[in-house]
């Protein structure tokens, strides 16, 4: 949280010399009513806030206060809690925000997790392998096995263990994303460490991915970095912008076409959703 903290602090906001201008810019604001100051605060960045709390000790009152914060936190946030599976303790809406940003929380029985973007408070998803339609074009009757690892944040995830070409599918809400904003859809996936099955291959591996939301649909082919993940790696599914307004289901799909992902010893935690930069 310390890291998130002081992240928003410094930003890209300049440091002491820029601390100084907003001083002498900003002061005559100090006359203005508490609740007209915090609406405008809450019309700039997280950023901006934690900056404008380090003007004056009155200003910092102000711009840490909860009617600041709540304006950077979604308008569903209540709503959201209430599906966590641990219970998210806070003392104050800024507390809370920065918790949103450093530690996702799950929900929906674990099949979800949910974080805020730490520069513009937009809402991020993660769809868990549990809740993604994993399916292998031979249709072996084991072709997929459920395993724990430390390093991922859902309960379990999807190792495969049999040859065969996969399709992965995800769908989530658009109602669930934050308003105009552009996202993009990742797979976060990771090889297995003690899999000599799966080798860097002559020819990349190549994957069609597709987004399609009210009936637009958008595939592109790509070919991947040919090392083996050990960590997480993402491989882009594609992005799309919310509208407002919008309602309908996101599909995100991909699919193996050649390459070595048809080996086993491919791990998916699961399909990233989040803001696009």
């Amino acid at each position: 949280m310390k890291r998130v903290s002081k992240q928003l602090k410094q930003g890209k906001m300049g440091g002491a010399s820029k601390k100084r201008r907003m001083k002498g810019v900003f002061s005559p604001i100090n006359s203005l009513p508490p609740e007209c100051v915090s609406h405008i605060i809450s019309l700039t960045s997280p950023r901006d806030a934690c900056m404008f709390s380090l003007t004056s000790t009155g200003f910092r009152s102000v711009a840490d206060s909860d009617d600041t914060w709540l304006h950077f936190l979604p308008s569903d946030i209540d709503s959201i809690l209430s599906r966590a599976v641990d219970p998210v303790v806070f003392s104050s809406k800024k507390d809370l925000f920065v918790k949103l940003c450093e530690q996702p929380v799950l929900i929906d029985e674990g099949k979800l997790s949910f974080e805020l973007d730490i520069s513009s408070g937009k809402k991020s998803y993660m769809i868990s392998a549990r809740a993604l339609d994993i399916a292998c074009d031979t249709e072996p009757r084991n072709y997929l096995r459920w395993i724990s690892l430390p390093d991922s944040r859902f309960v379990d995830v999807a190792e495969k263990t049999a040859m065969c070409f996969l399709n992965v599918v995800g769908k989530i809400d658009s109602e669930l994303l934050s308003r105009e904003t552009r996202y993009a859809a990742y797979l976060v996936y990771k090889v297995k460490e003690t899999s000599n099955d799966l080798v860097p291959p002559q020819y990349p591996i190549v994957l069609c991915t597709s987004v399609t939301i009210n009936r637009h649909k958008t595939i592109k082919e790509f070919a991947c970095n040919d090392e083996i993940p050990q960590e997480w790696w993402e491989a882009e599914i594609g992005e799309f912008y919310i509208e407002n307004g919008e309602e309908g289901e996101i599909k995100l799909m991909l699919a193996e076409i050649c390459g070595a992902f048809y080996r086993t010893g491919l791990i998916i935690q699961g399909i990233d959703i989040r803001p696009k930069h």
